[in-house]
């Protein structure tokens, strides 16, 4: 009884120390791009050594995995949209949160790394918005029509967009989530008329 305890206390401590690590993680990436983050810079963030950093993520790539998981649950994004009430919204919810990050969520959206962490699920996101659009259009939906919608749902909700908001037309994620719900629902109506 005593070991399971014990391991359970382990348990925690490593989850804690790990928590630590990717909040740290955060806090550099307010300073220094994703392509810049260093060990050394986390260890120093978190008051802790890099050796022990090593023992939690032992490479660049898994202490970014790590740092994009966490940071995606913050948001409230574990999972992708997958129906029309969720997709439209998605970027009511997720532009706003994006606003209070928005320097980490620049560099993700423009590093190699970020890049690299949101191509890494792509084909999640892509099966969750095509589930959403067949159910909506139905099985008689063209293939083409499909893609189009598709296609436009990702771009408009994505980090992207909402940065291209910010940056050329000085928008707030409220402002921004507004406009791409209203797009979004655009798509969907103009698909079902038959003038997409």
């Amino acid at each position: 009884m005593e070991e399971v305890l014990s391991k359970t206390h382990r348990e925690r401590q490593r989850d804690a120390t790990a928590e630590i690590i990717l909040d740290a993680v955060g806090r550099c990436l307010e300073d220094v791009e994703l392509t810049e983050l260093t060990f050394t810079q986390v260890a120093r963030m978190a008051g802790l050594g890099e050796r022990t950093i090593y023992r939690h993520f032992p490479n660049k790539e898994a202490l970014l995995e790590g740092w994009w998981r966490a940071h995606k649950a913050r948001l409230g994004q574990e999972g992708f949209p997958d129906t029309l009430a969720a997709l439209l919204d998605f970027p009511v919810k997720a532009f706003p949160a994006f606003d209070e990050e928005a320097e980490i969520m620049r560099g993700a959206v423009l590093s190699p790394q970020g890049r690299a962490m949101t191509l890494a699920r792509n084909d999640e996101r892509q099966a969750a918005i095509r589930r959403a659009v067949r159910a909506e259009l139905g099985p008689d939906a063209s293939e083409d029509l499909v893609l189009t919608v598709c296609a436009s749902v990702q771009l408009i909700q994505s980090a992207t967009a909402w940065l291209t908001m910010r940056d050329y037309w000085d928008l707030s994620g409220d402002q921004s989530g507004q406009i791409a719900r209203r797009a979004i629902q655009a798509i969907f109506t103009a698909a079902r008329n038959g003038t997409l």
